[in-house]
């Protein structure tokens, strides 16, 4: 990992690297295009094929991407309820359980509809008609996506839930992503990937139907689209590379910290993990636990690669030093392993997950904890948020005045108007302020 010394340096360095250009890879879809292209124009090509040429084009892109295309996009009934039932017993419960505890997680934080108690205004709640959750299939099965996309939408209310995944020609989506959609409660499964389900989501084509929302993580052509078709559809968000910010002090047990890095690592060869140490022994104890753990595990490569890409470690001295390069880096995941862990938590401005103390693992927020792991990526945690119930709700504000509030309110509504030169604004309340007072 590349090392920086002191907490002013630690904050410079993200404020940096949040505003480096990113390195866009080109691709000419294979053949799909004559030239190689950005992911944001390569998605919008995608887009307008999609649009013009429904099926049919979603079935030329599929073939040249992936060498075939699926006879039918919809996964049948008969199929997600196969994959259920050839899951062993044991993934099924803690499918279920992890489904239960976001269930519950989420009705929490589900805003409620709320007057003013006399009739006067509030606001009502409603949630969106129809969402797709866009469930990534590169070199992992992520049933666990499905659970943290699908079941927020369901506890809002959603009536019309769709995954779409991508599978090659007549293949299947793997079967633990059937069972989970089928425990979260989806509508409707759909072998879609990339831009060109992005695109089909968001205009709908003969046999694929548009929605009010798309939601979920993806490629960086996945992101591309959904940047693109935003304000046709709704989207939650645009994700990056996954990142873990960890903090350790000399309390921290170095097999723990390592490993809490490595948990994001293992994704991609681009994520980005951090550690802000009180020392450089603890940063040096950390670095040879990694390289034991790496030795050990599947997918050590990829993990090794994103600490030599992208890997950072931080030098500080103090705990509120530690939080201030933190708060600069705005993490997706942010781990306080720190002896003073609890009393640090007010002090965090910006990540999109806190995990507070060494039980607190993130680990636990990806698949059972009850968060969604869908959360803010590449520094935007300083605006947003994770996935939540509040994506899939609208919130519309309600006024049911009577003539009385009118009136009271109605000569300041007046000389605003006016204020403004909108001189038909404040014609609309002079003409009902007469009318009360018989002018």
């Amino acid at each position: 990992m590349k090392r920086v010394i002191g907490a002013a340096a630690g904050i410079d360095y993200f404020k940096r690297e949040r505003n480096l250009p990113v390195e866009a890879v080109l691709s000419n879809g294979r053949g799909l295009f004559t030239d190689k292209v950005s992911p944001i124009e390569f998605a919008s090509r995608v887009i307008d094929i999609v649009r013009n040429e429904g099926d049919v084009g979603l079935a030329r892109i599929n073939t040249a991407l992936d060498g075939s295309s699926p006879a039918t996009f919809e996964v049948p009934e008969s199929e997600i309820n196969a994959a259920f039932k050839s899951l062993d017993p044991a993934s099924i419960n803690a499918l279920e359980l992890a489904a239960d505890r976001v269930q519950i997680f989420q009705s929490k934080g589900l805003p409620k509809s709320w007057s003013d108690g006399a009739g006067q205004f509030g606001e009502r709640v409603t949630p969106l008609g129809s969402v797709a959750a866009y469930v990534p299939a590169g070199t992992a099965p992520l049933a666990s996506t499905v659970i943290m996309t699908v079941v927020p939408a369901k506890v809002a209310g959603v009536e019309k839930i769709i995954v779409a995944t991508p599978a090659s020609g007549d293949s299947m989506p793997h079967p633990a992503v059937l069972a989970a959609a089928k425990i979260a409660g989806a509508s409707r499964v759909f072998k879609l990937g990339g831009a060109q389900a992005i695109a089909a989501l968001a205009y709908g084509t003969e046999t694929v139907p548009s929605v009010d929302l798309i939601c979920g993580p993806g490629s960086a052509w996945v992101t591309a689209a959904k940047k693109l078709v935003y304000g046709d559809v709704g989207i939650d968000g645009l994700y990056g590379p996954t990142e873990t910010l960890v903090i350790a002090d000399e309390s921290a047990d170095p097999r723990f910290t390592a490993s809490d890095l490595i948990a994001q690592a293992e994704h991609d060869t681009v994520a980005m993990p951090i550690l802000v140490g009180l020392s450089e022994e603890i940063i040096d104890q950390t670095e040879a636990e990694i390289e034991s753990q790496l030795e050990e595990l599947p997918r050590g490569n990829i993990a090794r690669a994103a600490f030599t890409n992208r890997g950072v470690a931080v030098v500080v001295d103090t705990t509120i030093e530690a939080i201030a390069v933190a708060n600069a880096a705005a993490p997706e995941h942010l781990c306080i392993l720190t002896a003073d862990a609890a009393n640090l938590v007010d002090k965090v401005t910006s990540a999109g997950g806190l995990f507070v103390g060494e039980w607190s693992a993130e680990v636990m927020a990806d698949y059972v904890a009850g968060p969604s792991h869908v959360m803010p990526t590449a520094g935007t945690a300083r605006f947003s948020s994770a996935l939540s119930v509040r994506n899939f709700v609208r919130v519309t504000p309600v006024l049911t005045f009577d003539d009385d509030t009118f009136l009271k309110l109605s000569k300041d509504a007046e000389l605003l108007a006016k204020l403004e030169g909108l001189h038909g604004h404040a014609a609309a309340s002079e003409f009902r302020r007469r009318q009360i007072i018989g002018e």
